[in-house]
């Protein structure tokens, strides 16, 4: 494929990327810019900018040129135009082909696999070229996820898809937030789950064992009483079990246990008459496209909605057919998408374990521990639900392997603020570790005011069960010695030749506090697949 084939036209400059909304009775589900992130700050004081993590920060929107609104683009990805440069065809692109196209006139990009030309997108992106720059000529799939990977980027850029990225053999990648650190991507091996079952007089358990620490999610969908399809995510690929059981069985399912250490998945159904089955019935595998999948959408109704503090609140959903059962992989995220003036809009948040939030509902119910923010669409809405609302979810989003934490025995946690959610789904699965049992598991909780501060309770009584098990608050605005993440807060606890050596770190904040952990954690000899950085 050369140059001259696909070469682009020419453009002007483009604006800064934004958070998105789609914009309802557009083509295609077109997302529609609201905001744009503000600059990181790399500062260890801890003080951050706007973040699309795991905190639901707002973001200030930057003016668009004139002529090159969002409508104007939906004209222009109408009007036939060659948008993607390839008259129409699908082309596979390798790595070293997409290097070629780096320039502001010949800009190619690759998010998820997929290589998109968004030279002629440069003008109608309100994020300033500098920014979009960033991520032209390679893939750009983390440096998305940092900025902003709610936006729908396969309905606002379909025009402008290339075709697939093929795949390289392994070689090293750039950290997105610290730029000079270098690791290595490894050559996934697939691992193909294996089915068993077993039964009582009353219950039918259908098991899948996978491999320790693949730390697999699952999406259970009734179909009909004896109907089931179980969709299984390992290392971002989906393998499909579609059921014919021999009776039927209850809904919801009475268990839907997941191993984190061992793989394993349990699945107990309730047979509507009890009595001993002469075999479970009959099943087929296949395996679901990813980038398919995560384009789906499952709605769910509010079953529960309560204030937790002064600015953050509990939110439980569940499916709104009850036809639905989903479990996220350890530190995996989901969107949750909602209507507002006539647009969809949507957030990533981490589901919270109901334990920690006292909460008795069923299998098929997902909890979430929100902050609210004034100038938050997505959160603002979702606080004034009332039960049997309903929203859209996505299903399990994230790159988290849990198989990279079997190795180390004193890992760190740090959290800011609301990124304490995805650092809570760690905890549990590390301290029940069997094989190589962890010895210290620390958690650095940074807010700003005691009023701030989620699950201090619950923390502490972590720390009563588990002592191995402590958290630390560190408050910004405190009246007497406010701190922040610094160097000298966290040098004690990566000395050198020290028994109880943290050799593994968890971050999740708003992005100024993460960019400030890894530059601190780098200075202190942390490598990069010692650590792990969650974005929303």
């Amino acid at each position: 494929m050369s140059d001259s084939s696909l070469k682009p036209p020419a453009s002007n400059k483009p604006l800064r990327p934004p958070q998105v909304v789609a914009l309802s009775g557009s083509p295609g589900g077109l997302q529609l810019p609201v905001t744009a992130p503000q600059k990181l700050n790399s500062s260890t004081n801890g003080t951050s900018s706007a973040s699309g993590s795991a905190t639901g920060n707002p973001r200030n929107k930057c003016a668009l040129k004139p002529g090159y609104s969002l409508m104007s683009w939906i004209r222009l990805c109408n009007s036939g135009a060659d948008l993607s440069g390839t008259g129409g065809r699908t082309v596979p692109v390798s790595r070293s082909e997409l290097a070629v196209h780096n320039k502001v006139d010949d800009a190619w990009m690759a998010i998820r696999g997929r290589v998109f030309n968004v030279t002629r997108y440069m003008d109608f992106h309100p994020g300033g070229v500098d920014e979009l720059m960033r991520g032209v000529g390679r893939d750009a799939t983390q440096l998305f996820d940092e900025v902003h990977a709610w936006v729908n980027y396969p309905q606002l850029l379909g025009k402008c898809y290339i075709g697939p990225l093929k795949e390289n053999a392994s070689k090293p990648s750039k950290d997105p937030i610290s730029p000079e650190i270098t690791a290595t991507i490894p050559t996934p091996t697939e691992i193909l789950p294996r089915f068993d079952w077993i039964q009582q007089r009353s219950e039918l358990t259908l098991i899948f064992y996978t491999r320790n620490f693949a730390n697999p999610g699952v999406v259970v969908r009734r179909q009909k009483t004896q109907q089931l399809e179980v969709r299984i995510l390992i290392a971002q690929q989906w393998h499909t079990f579609d059921f014919q059981l021999t009776e039927n069985v209850e809904w919801p399912p009475k268990a839907v246990k997941v191993g984190a250490e061992t793989g394993k998945i349990e699945l107990v159904l309730g047979k509507e008459e009890p009595a001993p089955w002469p075999t479970y019935g009959t099943h087929t595998t296949r395996k679901l496209d990813s980038l398919s999948v995560q384009e789906e959408r499952y709605i769910y109704e509010v079953i529960h909605r309560e204030d937790f503090n002064h600015d953050s609140f509990e939110l439980g959903l569940r499916s709104a057919k009850r036809d639905l059962v989903m479990l996220l992989p350890v530190g995996f995220h989901i969107n949750i998408e909602v209507p507002l003036d006539g647009e969809l809009i949507q957030r990533s948040y981490t589901p919270v374990n109901q334990t920690y939030l006292n909460l008795d509902t069923n299998s098929d119910s997902v909890c979430f521990l929100i902050k609210r923010y004034t100038n938050g669409p997505v959160s603002s809405h979702l606080h004034q639900l009332r039960v049997g609302s309903s929203v859209q979810l996505s299903p399990p989003r994230g790159g988290f392997l849990l198989s990279e934490l079997s190795a180390h025995r004193n890992i760190l946690l740090l959290a800011a603020g609301s990124g304490l959610t995805p650092i809570l789904s760690l905890i549990q699965p590390i301290l029940r570790r069997n094989s190589n049992r962890i010895e210290s598991l620390h958690l650095f909780y940074f807010n700003k005011t005691p009023a701030d501060i989620w699950l201090k309770v619950k923390l502490e009584e972590l720390h009563l069960q588990d002592e191995r098990f402590s958290c630390t608050h560190l408050l910004s605005q405190a009246e007497e010695k406010p701190e922040r993440i610094s160097l000298e807060l966290l040098t004690s606890l990566f000395r050198e030749k020290q028994p109880d050596r943290c050799t593994y770190v968890a971050i999740c904040g708003p992005s100024g506090f993460n960019t400030a952990a890894v530059d601190i954690l780098t200075q202190l000899g942390v490598k990069p697949n010692q650590m792990h950085v969650f974005r929303g």
